[in-house]
C-alpha cells in the first residue's frame, strides 16, 4: 500500500478511527431521542451535550500528561474501553426501561471526561508510527475516516432509533468503542512516553511548552473566538432561517450534506498539498467560512448555502490537517500529548457559550446583523493574526522543528 498504509501500526490506528467515528457520528441523534423519549425536553437535550462537552475540557489537560507519561496506545485502548464501559450502561438503561434523564446526562458528562484522553494520546501516537516526512499525508488519511464516517455514522444511528431504538442505537455505538481498542492492541510501536518528576508538575511543563511557542496560543485563541462568534451563531440559527426562508429542515440536510462533503475533499486534498507558511495557510482557509454566515444573513438559496459550505468544510478540514502535521514537527514528541491537551482545551472552551448565547445575541441585535459581524470578524481577525511575525515566520523543514532538532 502507498504511503502510511504500508506501515502495519498506521494500518490499525486507521481502521480503529475509522470504526470509532462512525460511533461518534451514530451517537449524537441517539442521545437526543434517548432524552426526549424518556419525559426531557429542548433543555434537557442541550444539559446532555453541555454536559459532555464540559467534562472533556475539564479533563483534557489531564489526558495530556497521561498521555506523555504512559504509553499512547495503552491510553487510547483505556478511553475506548471506558467510554464502550459508558454507552453500554446507557443503552442496557434504555432497553430495559430503567432509564431517567438524570441518568443520561450524567453518563453523558463520564463520556465526555473518557473521550478527553484518547486525543491527546492519538496525537502521540500518530507521530510515534509514521515517519516525519509522511505527517502530513496520515493526517490526510484521518481526515478522510473522519469525514467519511459522518453520513454512514448519521445513516445508521437515525435508522437504528427509527426501527428499534436509541438504546440499541448506543449498544452498537459501544460496539464501535469496543473493536477501535481491540484494533489499537494489535499496534507494536516503542513508546516514548515516560513519567516524569510529578504529575502536576508535568502539568505545569505541558503548559510552560504550550506558551513558549507563540504562534501555538495564539492560533488557539483564535480559533477559540471563532467557535464563539462565527461558528456556533451558523449552526444555531441555520436551521431557525432554514425553517423560515427556505426549505425546512430539506433545505438544512442539504447544507450540513455539502459540509460533509466539502469536508472530505479536504482531507483529500491533504494528502499532498504542502504549505510553505502552513500557519498563514490555515487562517485563510478558516477566513473561508465566514462567506456562509454571510450567506446566511440574506435569506438564501438552499443550492447557494450548501455551495457555501462545501467550501466551508473543504477549509476547515484542509486547515485541520495542516495544524495537526505543524503541531507534531514542531513540538518536542515528548511533550505532545500536553501541548495538543491544551490546545484542544483553549479552542473549545467557549463554544458552550456560543451555542447558547447565539439566540439571544441574535434576539438582542438582529439575526442579519449578528451574522454578518460574525463574517466580518473572521476576516478582520484573520488578517491581523496572519500579519503577526510569529505566525508568518512558522515554516516546515526550517531548522525549528522539533523532528530536525532530534536528528541534530
Amino acid at each position: 500500500m502507498p504511503g502510511p498504509l504500508r506501515l502495519p501500526a498506521f494500518r490499525f490506528l486507521f481502521a480503529s478511527r475509522a470504526i470509532s467515528y462512525v460511533g461518534t457520528y451514530l451517537a449524537p441523534i441517539a442521545v437526543a431521542f434517548a432524552i426526549l423519549d424518556n419525559g426531557g425536553g429542548a433543555t434537557a437535550v442541550g444539559l446532555g451535550f453541555a454536559a459532555w462537552t464540559l467534562a472533556q475540557v475539564a479533563m483534557l489537560a489531564f489526558g495530556g500528561v497521561v498521555g506523555d507519561r504512559v504509553p499512547r496506545r495503552l491510553v487510547m485502548i483505556g478511553s475506548d474501553v471506558a467510554s464502550a464501559a459508558v454507552r453500554t450502561t446507557m443503552g442496557v438503561l434504555l432497553v430495559s426501561g430503567h432509564a431517567q434523564v438524570w441518568h443520561l446526562i450524567a453518563l453523558q458528562a463520564c463520556g465526555g471526561a473518557a473521550v478527553a484522553f484518547y486525543s491527546p494520546a492519538s496525537y502521540g501516537l500518530v507521530r510515534e508510527v509514521v515517519p516525519a516526512d509522511e505527517l502530513q499525508q496520515a493526517n490526510g488519511l484521518l481526515a478522510i475516516a473522519r469525514y467519511a464516517a459522518f453520513p454512514v455514522g448519521a445513516a445508521i444511528g437515525g435508522s437504528i432509533v427509527a426501527l428499534i431504538g436509541p438504546g440499541t442505537a448506543l449498544l452498537v455505538d459501544a460496539g464501535t468503542y469496543a473493536a477501535s481498542a481491540l484494533l489499537l492492541s494489535r499496534i507494536h510501536v516503542k513508546s516514548i512516553a515516560r513519567a516524569g518528576a510529578g504529575f502536576f508538575r508535568e502539568l505545569r511543563d505541558g503548559w510552560s511548552a504550550f506558551v513558549e511557542q507563540t504562534w501555538v496560543w495564539v492560533l488557539v485563541l483564535y480559533v477559540s473566538l471563532y467557535f464563539l462568534i462565527t461558528y456556533a451563531p451558523f449552526f444555531v440559527l441555520g436551521p431557525y432561517v432554514a425553517k423560515h426562508s427556505m426549505d425546512g429542515a430539506r433545505s438544512w440536510a442539504f447544507v450540513v450534506t455539502g459540509e460533509g462533503v466539502g469536508a472530505l475533499l479536504g482531507g483529500i486534498a491533504g494528502l499532498r498539498w504542502r504549505a510553505r507558511r502552513p500557519m498563514v495557510t490555515t487562517g485563510l482557509l478558516l477566513m473561508i467560512s465566514g462567506a456562509q454566515n454571510l450567506i446566511l444573513a440574506f435569506h438564501p438559496t438552499t443550492l447557494l448555502l450548501s455551495l457555501a459550505a462545501l467550501g466551508s468544510g473543504f477549509a476547515f478540514a484542509l486547515g485541520s490537517v495542516v495544524w495537526d502535521t505543524t503541531l507534531q514537527r514542531k513540538v518536542a514528541p515528548e511533550k505532545l500529548a500536553r501541548v495538543a491537551s491544551y490546545g484542544w482545551m483553549g479552542a473549545m472552551v467557549f463554544l458552550p457559550a456560543g451555542y447558547a448565547l447565539a439566540g439571544p445575541i441574535a434576539a438582542a441585535i438582529g439575526l442579519k446583523t449578528y451574522l454578518v459581524i460574525a463574517a466580518v470578524w473572521i476576516v478582520v481577525s484573520t488578517l491581523f493574526v496572519i500579519r503577526l511575525p510569529a505566525v508568518r515566520e512558522v515554516e516546515f523543514d526550517d531548522g525549528t522543528d522539533a523532528v530536525a532538532v532530534a536528528a541534530q
